[in-house]
């Protein structure tokens, strides 16, 4: 059994951060816009690689399935964990304090 990743499906993320509140590890972000031909109004939330630790947490929580876990072996030499993708640029979420997101 190999660790485990989070990823998601563009195309079927609305933009509605759910997930985001569901991530203990701050791995899942919503993008600084919304990419330019993009169905839905809201920016996608994207994983942040590196801080993904595959606990799957976020998964429940998205109403369309956008979230999916993705496998990689233990000994895997092309691994997200090892080349991670360039991280996109993102916006930060508050979530302590009062009127902030908190935990889920």
């Amino acid at each position: 059994m190999g660790q485990a990743m989070v990823a998601i499906a563009q195309d079927a993320c609305t933009g509605c951060d759910l997930c985001i509140n569901h991530c203990p590890f701050e791995a899942l972000l919503p993008l600084t816009t919304n990419p330019e031909g993009r169905s839905h109004k809201k920016r996608p939330v994207v994983v942040v690689e590196e801080q993904c630790v595959g606990c799957l947490s976020c998964i429940g929580s998205c109403p369309t399935d956008a979230l999916h876990e993705v496998s990689v072996p233990p000994l895997a030499l092309v691994s997200p964990l090892l080349h991670p993708s360039p991280r996109p640029e993102t916006e930060t979420v508050k979530r302590w304090g009062n009127k902030k997101t908190r935990w889920a």
